[in-house]
């Protein structure tokens, strides 16, 4: 601190005071005044400069402060530059890391194609000492020892369409890279790192080229080239491409793998319709045509019994099918005008009858608002409500069924309550799940495979809506499905004049099949109709037949030995004049996707599936034959 001396005023001395009075007397007083005067500057500035020692004290301790702050900056820098060094140090290990430990092959380039830096996976794969062995050079020297000359052209051109757009390629390639002989599937993606803006007085410089020790300080110098944190380098300077390569041969050879069994699966599948769907055909057929003959109470009941049978045995292997598409992703929708009331009316009358069978109360509440005619997929809606009204019928031993269709906005919505045995709420989570059957105990009696409401579910899914419920154990349960509602896009015709049986004695028909019992189906299911058809046991049979008739409609089977129904349909198209266009129908136990299309593509105006049904036959017949020759039944 600076010391400050405080002035008094000055004192006369001895001889001054000595001196005669009278004659000193004005001389005394002037210099009195004068000391006086002075006495006041002094004290003036004796204030002044206290004033200035304490202005000079506060600045003092301002600097002090300031220095006290400047110091501990200077210390807080010194520990941030060394917590700086040490996570530098840390991230290096990182990437050192990183590029060791990562799989696949990662490089980096620069814009001449040279090699920057480059994952441990390259050298591994290569068996390459270390990343020395290729820094620096183009990419143009190594790669044609591990890349046939046409990937190596497509890699070419992707590294520069990357260059000149600074746009992303994929690219995919069969690569050697350890010249083994055996190739393997890499899919290449390249893209940019960096910027390849020029800084201000000169051209872009490589990233990368500085000097390194090895592929983790290579990488560690990339990285920090292209972040600009170099010296005398900035990040709009540096640019570089990068390279990620994937090596996909053991995932293709397990997803060939997963199609060669997916393959087998459907033709498995194929195999087993058709096998089983041949005999199912001829027992319910027969058992069709036994049930229009005269029977007594017994036999009736006999013949009942094996048609719901038989044709439970049909609504698993439908299940069984359905599922598997839906599974391979596979199931089709085909949207059409259909009638929706007519649907919602042949349902009440379908199960009207089976819950009298059981004693059980059904009422069918239809919203006024709802519209005729709608757009959508008539056959797997049908499918939907009929599976969750046979589960509210099969699952109800008292009570009632109650039945709700209404539409909001956009939306169709259905509704199945029941008084049934309800669902556990431990099971509630499993119930939308293929081959599942709850409560086994209770439900030993109840017939099923435990797929009908996974594939209600999934259908409703596929169509763009929802399904889902409410229950409560020991009381009952409440399906809600949601469906999206589109409008009728134009004027609805039905093809099917009516589902009434006729009659047709004069109509000229041929059925084509190998397998005996089959002919014998056909030819009892078409006498329902009047109709006494030719009967051809094999292709070239239809061939020599169809030489000679003019046929109203051909009903061929698909899978015949020698000739099968598709050459034989060829064939019987190459006679020309009225077999270029008569109706063939193709009649197939192969229930399986897309085979409506399939016959069509093969000369086939329509398809029927085995078991032939009475109703749907009545439909083909309806369709096909010439309107002059259907006679009408009376009823």
């Amino acid at each position: 601190m600076f010391g400050v001396k405080y002035l008094s005023h000055t004192a006369i001395s001895p001889e001054e005071a000595h001196r005669p009075l009278v004659d000193e007397s004005k001389g005394l007083t002037d210099n009195y005044k004068n000391l006086l005067d002075e006495n006041l500057y002094l004290t003036d500035e004796v204030d002044r400069l206290n004033r200035e020692a304490k202005k000079l004290a506060r600045e003092l301790r301002v600097a002090n402060s300031f220095l006290d702050k400047v110091t501990k900056a200077s210390v807080a820098k010194d520990t941030l530059n060394d917590a700086l060094a040490d996570a530098n140090i840390k991230q290096r290990a990182y990437t050192d890391l990183l590029l060791q430990s990562c799989p696949n092959i990662i490089m980096l380039l620069d814009g001449e194609g040279r090699f920057i830096l480059s994952t441990q996976a390259y050298m591994s794969a290569t068996g390459t000492p270390n990343f020395e062995y290729i820094k620096n050079l183009k990419y143009t020297d190594v790669f044609p020892k591990y890349l046939a000359a046409h990937d190596m052209d497509a890699f070419t051109a992707a590294f520069n369409h990357v260059v000149a757009s600074e746009e992303t390629a994929h690219l995919d390639a069969m690569i050697d890279f350890a010249r083994t002989g055996e190739q393997r599937y890499y899919t290449i993606e390249l893209r940019r790192a960096g910027s390849t803006a020029p800084a201000s007085g000169g051209p872009a410089a490589p990233a990368g080229t500085g000097d390194g020790a090895g592929s983790g300080s290579a990488f560690a110098a990339a990285s920090v080239s292209l972040t600009g944190s170099s010296a005398g380098a900035s990040a709009s300077s540096m640019a570089g491409i990068l390279a990620v390569m994937i090596d996909l041969t053991d995932f293709m050879r397990e997803k060939q793998r997963a199609e060669d069994a997916n393959n087998a699966k459907s033709e498995f599948l194929a195999t087993m319709s058709h096998e089983i769907r041949t005999p199912m055909n001829a027992i319910i057929g027969m058992s069709e045509m036994l049930d229009r003959t005269e029977l007594n109470i017994g036999q009736k009941k006999y013949v009942s019994d094996i048609r719901k049978s038989s044709g439970a045995l049909l609504t698993i292997i439908n299940d069984i099918l359905d599922f598997s598409r839906i599974e391979a992703g596979k199931l089709e929708l085909v949207n059409t005008n259909f009638n929706l009331k007519l649907l919602l009316d042949n349902l009440y009358s379908m199960f009207s009858m089976l819950c009298r069978e059981k004693k059980l109360e059904i009422t069918f509440n239809l919203d006024d608002s709802l519209p005729d005619i709608v757009y959508g997929n008539e056959i797997r809606i049908r499918q939907v409500l009929i599976n969750l009204l046979s589960n509210a019928v099969k699952y109800t031993k008292h009570g009632s069924i109650i039945f709700g269709a209404t539409i909001e906005i956009g939306e169709l919505l259905f509704d199945v309550r029941d008084t049934g045995i309800g669902i556990r709420d431990e099971d509630k989570e499993k119930l939308f799940k293929p081959f599942e059957q709850l409560d086994v105990r209770k439900n030993r009696n109840v017939v099923g495979t435990g797929l009908g409401l996974a594939i209600t579910y999934n259908l409703c899914r596929l169509m763009g809506g929802d399904l889902y419920f409410d229950s409560e154990y020991g009381k009952g349960s409440t399906f809600y499905v949601r469906i999206p509602y589109i409008e009728a896009n134009d004027a609805f015709t039905d093809d099917i004049t009516g589902d009434d049986e006729f009659s047709a004695p004069s109509a000229n028909i041929l059925v084509v099949d190998d397998i005996d019992i089959n002919l014998a189906v056909a030819e009892a299911l078409l006498s329902a109709f009047d109709i006494a058809p030719v009967l051809a046991q094999s292709g070239r049979e239809a061939v020599d037949y169809a030489k000679n008739n003019r046929f109203d409609i051909i009903f061929m089977d698909h899978m015949m030995p020698e000739m099968d129904g598709l050459e034989t349909t060829l064939r019987i198209r190459e006679l020309g004049g009225w077999n270029r266009t008569v109706p063939i129908v193709a009649l197939t136990a192969n229930a399986i996707t897309g085979v409506e299309q399939f016959f069509l593509d093969n000369h086939m105006n329509d398809f029927l599936p085995k078991p032939l049904d009475i109703k749907a036959l009545n439909h083909c017949l309806r369709k096909w034959l010439p309107i002059t020759i259907q006679e009408e039944r009376e009823t």
